[in-house]
């Protein structure tokens, strides 16, 4: 694709273009721009790991590449998880170089991006109103978070609560995305007046975290105000719309898209837990042959019970007072807490739809106990494969999981090893509570993370101003990412 002297990008993230489509209606500036668009559908990686899209799209690289999934990984040397830092991911977005190389760039709120090490051309505001946050506001020219503090104070939809939301918190999420994309759109028409640009792009995070709670027919819907995933896609197409009339988008090339989309959520990553601890328990009671049957661990870790048994809205109102370090400390105990290394051949990490799964090997975990030329690490993999593979839904006998995928194979490259080593994908039936296995016996877990929606592999771009010969339809995503900076 020629790529025209200026260009602008603007996300919607994770929105649906189905749920657009249906509501287009409601949406006149987004049916303006889809009716004189080429629309070219996206294919990301989200079917296997949802929080690599925009890192895959950053990089114009694929997972194995980048080594990114997670706002939180696991840290091998630690034996914990813990939030991504440039220290271990050095890598930087594509417009950064554009920068570097003497065009003009303003990026504002593009997720799970590092500051810049240097940016003479250009400004980036970075962590203000993004659904994944990787840490505090920063500008670039610093002077300009101060005034965006005083002109537009914080974005009102904060961090995500992995826990079940009341009838009334969740009409406060619905109030604090459209509060939110309204501020996002006079923010980001203050900013294009701020300085020239040949290159511009912006993300909406209030479609990704509107998309996850309150979507309206998913698991929980019943407790959603009405048409209150439409009011936040209204206030991002009012959003929108200013941005549109910005006298200086007049004769840029235009791209509208997300990466991903979004649909009823169908994950069963509240069973994963659990039926590691199964796994683990019936590996390490059977013989140099089979495994058998599991028995049931002995212990677990206590925050993981704490999660478990403590009341949504007391989970809520204490993560909402605590520093983002005691929320991420709390996931990386109920991960690792309780865990003996030495008889823990693998474990789960944490996980935004699918199972995400660790090997226990040693040269790379601290404690780790599998060989990796050993005849026991491949015993392993197929005995988990086994155990997931034997899951049925206990009502209708149904299978519950629809594959465990190798990751090596999937995304090979130099950074495979920062991922998980095993995908573990769902057959797309709803949550369920009970499920039952020939090997490791009945398992009973209930879907806590207060999302009725969740991610779809497929997103959209739709093109205006720009030539899309080189887009053809069900693009790769890095592809896609690649064919903007050629």
């Amino acid at each position: 694709m020629t790529v025209p002297r200026r260009l602008a990008m603007i996300g919607l993230d994770a929105a649906d273009l189905g749920f657009i489509q249906s509501s287009s209606s409601e949406l006149p500036n987004l049916r303006r721009v889809l009716g004189r668009s080429a629309l070219q559908t996206i294919r990301s990686p989200a079917d296997l790991l949802t929080g690599s899209v925009w890192p895959t799209f950053a990089t114009a690289t694929n997972p194995g590449e980048h080594g990114m999934y997670h706002h939180l990984q696991w840290d091998p040397n630690a034996m914990r998880m813990r939030r991504i830092t440039p220290d271990v991911f050095d890598f930087e977005p594509f417009w950064y170089e554009i920068a570097r190389g003497g065009r003009r760039v303003i990026a504002v709120d593009a997720p799970l991006v590092f500051p810049p090490r240097a940016l003479p051309q250009g400004i980036a505001v970075l962590n203000w109103g993004t659904h994944d946050q990787l840490g505090r506001v920063i500008c670039h020219p610093r002077h300009l978070e101060g005034e965006i503090r005083r002109r537009f104070g914080s974005h009102p939809m904060g961090v995500e609560i992995p826990v079940g939301k009341s009838v009334g918190e969740l009409e406060k999420i619905r109030n604090d995305l459209v509060k939110g994309a309204r501020r996002k759109g006079a923010l980001v028409r203050w900013v294009l007046d701020q300085a020239p640009w040949d290159f511009f792009i912006t993300a909406f995070g209030e479609t990704h975290r509107g998309g996850h709670i309150l979507w309206p027919d998913g698991p929980g819907c019943e407790t959603i105000p009405a048409r209150a995933l439409s009011d936040v896609y209204r206030a991002v197409d009012e959003a929108l719309g200013e941005i549109l009339a910005a006298p200086s988008l007049a004769g840029a090339g235009l791209i509208v898209f997300a990466l991903h989309g979004m649909g009823p959520n169908v994950s069963q990553e509240h069973f994963v837990p659990r039926v590691m601890d199964l796994v683990n328990s019936g590996f390490a009671g059977g013989s140099s042959g089979r495994p058998s049957k599991a028995d049931p661990p002995s212990t677990r870790g206590i925050v993981r019970m704490l999660r478990e048994h403590v009341p949504a809205s007391i989970q809520n109102r204490i993560a909402r007072l605590v520093p983002v370090s005691v929320r991420d400390e709390v996931v990386s105990r109920s991960v690792v807490g309780g865990n003996d290394w030495s008889e823990t051949s693998g474990f789960d990490l944490a996980a935004d739809m699918n199972g995400y799964l660790r090997l226990n090997i040693r040269g790379r975990e601290r404690e780790g106990i599998l060989e990796r030329d050993g005849e026991l690490l491949p015993r392993y993999v197929a005995w988990v494969r086994e155990c997931f593979e034997s899951l049925r839904v206990a009502a209708t006998g149904e299978p519950l999981v629809g594959a465990v995928h190798w990751t090596p194979d999937v995304f090979p490259g130099p950074n495979v090893e920062h991922l998980p080593d095993l995908l573990v994908t769902w057959a797309g039936r709803p949550p369920t509570e009970h499920i039952d296995s020939a090997l490791i016996g009945p398992v009973t877990g209930q879907l806590a993370t207060g999302r009725s929606g969740n991610h779809r592999r497929d997103g959209f771009c739709a093109i205006s101003g720009i030539e899309p010969r080189a887009l053809t339809d069900g693009r790769d995503l890095a592809a896609f990412a690649g064919s903007v900076i050629e």
